[in-house]
């Protein structure tokens, strides 16, 4: 059975005082936007529109649009009306870098895919899987691209031009990345390994990945089958969390059970409590993060998010909800929104995090 602890609470802030509410906004890919907390009775739509619908990828507080007019990924916020531009993913704009790169504990080929399939993939058959943007290093942006079972982990910055993919790094079945405080950025398996990308810059000012390293070792065999969805996020107490969900199928989500990593033993250590009980958690294919809560404190709240996953099947029952929560110390599922109409595609729910400057 796996060691269980409790995170440590952060050093406190200079003069803080109260630990301020949880908020999210819960965007849908036809352009509703939804607040949680949820003050109202009946949840209602707080925002959002025609400009927030059809994204292909969200970030923080922004939605990503691939724009084929100006031939652009186009970052937009609901939230702010904010917009900037990233580079496309096409021929012209994906650069294979080809340097040297230092690999300590080669990962597992775990989902490598196929070689001869991979080798017939140009950059205008991937799509972003995962965005991430550093809050550590101003303007560099990672991106998880190409399809669910193979891809490889991208960079660029904001005022770039390209995307720098690595030619000696593998393909692997990502399911989630982030970055993280000590600099790197951390990618996370289906396999469960933890893998460390440290980014360099070129002469140009150009990102590339510099090293790679995997620092846990995944052991599937320890968790039950049907832990189908990973997740990877900060916490505020530091450490990096994954976040597993058990699904017997896509419709139904029994549970979670929450990790650490261990880097002096290379495994993941479960915890049994958030941030020493002032900690939600928000998690979502395609963002996620930690936030304080007293009130929510040992909550995770999910989304049905696996629209366009492989393990999805038009047969399989949709829960009656968009989003619910999960009480880790009762083990309970609650709803929270009810599901709205929507028709299916292959872009799920997403939440979108306010900064602490926007108006929540």
């Amino acid at each position: 059975m796996a060691d269980e602890l409790a995170l440590a609470p952060p050093p406190p802030m200079a003069g803080e005082q109260d630990v301020p509410v949880a908020v999210a906004h819960l965007a849908l890919p036809d352009g509703k936007l939804f607040t949680f907390p949820e003050t109202a009775p009946v949840p209602h739509v707080h925002g959002g529109g025609e400009d927030s619908a059809g994204y292909d990828a969200a970030c923080d507080g922004w939605l990503l649009f691939d724009d084929d007019e100006f031939v652009v990924l186009r970052l937009t916020s609901p939230l702010t009306g904010k917009t900037r531009l990233l580079p496309a993913l096409s021929e012209d704009t994906v650069r294979i870098r080809d340097n040297a790169i230092e690999v300590v504990g080669a990962p597992w080929r775990d989902g490598d895919g196929d070689a001869a399939a991979q080798s017939d993939t140009g950059a205008e058959d991937m799509s972003v899987r995962k965005l991430v943007m550093s809050p550590y290093d101003a303007g560099l942006v990672a991106a998880v691209i190409g399809r669910e079972h193979f891809a490889k982990v991208a960079l660029c910055t904001m005022e770039g031009f390209s995307w720098s993919l690595s030619a000696r790094d593998r393909w692997r079945w990502y399911d989630d990345a982030a970055f993280h405080s000590d600099g790197r950025l951390y990618a996370l398996t289906h396999g469960e390994d933890l893998v460390a990308f440290d980014v360099g810059y070129e002469d140009t000012g150009e990102p590339v990945v510099s090293r790679v390293e995997r620092v846990v070792r995944g052991d599937r065999a320890a968790r039950p089958w049907h832990t189908r969805t990973h997740y990877l996020f900060a916490s505020r107490a530091g450490p990096l969390l994954m976040v597993n969900r058990v699904m017997p199928d896509a419709g139904t989500t029994r549970g979670f059970a929450v990790f650490v990593p261990d880097m002096a033993s290379r495994r993941w250590v479960e915890v049994s409590r958030l941030d020493a009980g002032g900690e939600a958690l928000y998690v979502g294919r395609l963002s996620s993060r930690a936030v304080p809560s007293l009130d929510d404190a040992d909550k995770i709240f999910f989304l049905d998010d696996t629209d366009g996953m492989s393990f999805r099947t038009e047969r399989q029952p949709r829960p009656p909800y968009h989003a619910a929560v999960y009480d880790m110390a009762g083990g309970k599922v609650s709803e929270l929104l009810p599901r709205q109409p929507l028709v299916d595609g292959k872009t799920p729910v997403t939440w979108l995090f306010p900064d602490d400057d926007d108006d929540a």
